[in-house]
């Protein structure tokens, strides 16, 4: 308690000592953690890329409306049988004044290629080459991706100079805001970058992302006008500001997937008995009423209903809430005293208000469960990283295409936490790359329906997403990804 009232004190004086700068051309913003790494090839937090999409473009750039736009790239062409991609590059300057040369495209895109930088190396293994031409850069694939586009929008493939040095702490893009200072666990200082090759100017010249692990700290300083933006805000607090004077709350589709993942690789969780036990024995109305105050989507399947057109809506009879049955499975399993542990990071409350309610629900089963609640760092390394886990609950956060949720749960995959494996599964990911219009949908049905019957994890919501703000801030976008477009408030 009293680590958490000292750290509220230095951020309450912090922002006395910024209010000095809190004007028409400054904003300031609070986020819950630090970014893990500005290094694109290192990154692996979906919450990174809410301040990375301002500092780094790539050759081309998700739309609010899901769709792909040209960035660095001022058009392409694709030959070949939809396996030659040409970008042909745009006159545009890196935040040091270096022009951006197709030297540089080929640089940044072969890192994020590379298996021993990258960590999500695999999801650009569908490259065979990359070729610099005069002001063109081809990329040839070993066979079609329909999803190729959508990936080139990911923080991975971000552009900077072939000569940065350590990107992680210092990074170097073209975006419409560059990192000028960087206080780790207090604030990030963003300026506008006045050089940017669409020539408009983003109307606020200095953003301050201001780190703030607790919630009622945000709440706090947006009704003081400390700070005028919470770009995610937590259900949790959202009674705090509704109806507050000079606040608004602004909800759209998050495009974001809860879920309970499971270690389909560590005992007794390798048993589908014991996973369909868990998932029946979770009543997730009551979570998405306890813990997101009933703002969300129930979910039945691996994508969110913002997929428009490729959502399976039927499968919601798979895994009804009943645990009477839970409980015969884990008598058939042997598992009726099975005891396991929940891990889940600390600064997100709807994470652990969810594994709350999970845990006891579980336990009336007649099962153990040990909440383990660990800092965010310590929670990435052990989920994420090393797959050193029982249950925990992940997000994964929204794609502009289906493939780039549904892949995570292929064998081989970097991003499969699950240590999920399923052979017709892996075969209906890679036809559904090859494949277009209704037989792609079937393809991607036939996936989810596995993913719901086989359990790799237990699907919980698509929350809504809830920003608040002070009502002079103006020109929010909401997108269908993880970011927040600087470029388009003003006041």
């Amino acid at each position: 308690m009293w680590k958490r009232m000292g750290l509220q004190l230095i951020i309450a004086l912090l922002l006395l000592t910024w209010g000095g700068f809190a004007s028409a051309q400054v904003l300031n913003v609070a986020i819950p953690q630090d970014p893990d790494s500005f290094d694109p090839t290192r990154t692996v937090a979906a919450a990174t890329s809410e301040v990375a999409f301002n500092i780094y473009e790539g050759l081309v750039k998700a739309t609010p409306e899901g769709g792909v736009a040209p960035a660095l790239a001022s058009h392409w062409t694709l030959d070949q049988g939809g396996t030659l991609y040409t970008f042909y590059l745009r006159e545009a300057y890196f935040h040091d004044g270096s022009p951006v040369t197709v030297e540089d495209v080929v640089h940044s895109l072969n890192r994020a290629r590379d298996p021993e930088l990258a960590v999500r190396a695999g999801e650009l293994a569908v490259i065979k080459e990359i070729t610099a031409l005069e002001n063109a850069v081809q990329i040839e694939l070993h066979e079609p991706h329909g999803a190729f586009l959508y990936l080139l929008t990911e923080v991975y493939a971000s552009i900077y100079p072939k000569g940065a040095g350590d990107l992680s702490r210092k990074p170097i893009g073209t975006g419409p805001y560059y990192l000028a200072d960087w206080g780790p666990n207090q604030r990030l200082e963003l300026r506008r970058f006045e050089h940017h090759w669409s020539g408009q100017r983003p109307y606020f010249a200095q953003v301050n992302f201001l780190i703030m692990p607790d919630e009622n700290s945000m709440v706090l300083n947006l009704k003081a006008g400390r700070i005028q933006l919470i770009p995610r805000l937590e259900v949790s607090v959202l009674h705090q500001v509704e109806n507050s004077p000079g606040i608004k709350v602004l909800a759209s589709p998050m495009n974001l997937v809860q879920l309970f993942a499971i270690n389909n690789a560590r005992p007794p969780f390798d048993d589908l008995r014991v996973r369909r036990a868990l998932a029946l024995g979770l009543n997730r109305e009551e979570i998405l009423l306890g813990a997101a105050w009933g703002n969300g989507f129930l979910l039945d399947s691996a994508l969110s209903p913002a997929m428009a057109g490729f959502y399976h809506d039927g499968l919601g009879e798979i895994n009804p809430y009943d645990p009477q049955r839970a409980k015969e499975l884990l008598r058939e399993a042997g598992q009726e005293n099975l005891r396991f542990t929940l891990t889940l990071p600390a600064n997100y409350p709807f994470h652990v208000q969810a594994g709350e309610i999970a845990a006891q629900q579980w336990q009336a089963l007649g099962l153990e469960v040990d909440l383990e609640i660990v800092e965010w760092g310590t929670w990435l390394e052990r989920v994420y990283t090393q797959r050193d886990y029982d249950v925990s609950i992940i997000g994964l956060a929204g794609r502009l295409d289906p493939h780039a949720i549904l892949v995570r749960y292929t064998t081989d995959s970097s991003r499969n936490f699950f240590n999920f494996s399923n052979a017709r599964y892996d075969e209906l990911i890679e036809l559904g790359l090859r494949a277009e219009g209704e037989e792609r949908r079937a393809i991607y049905l036939e996936a989810q329906e596995i993913l719901a019957r086989e359990l790799p994890g237990i699907f919980i919501m698509d929350p809504q997403q809830l920003a608040a703000m002070r009502e002079e801030v103006q020109g929010w976008r909401s997108y269908p990804v993880y970011v927040v477009d600087l470029a388009s408030l003003y006041q």
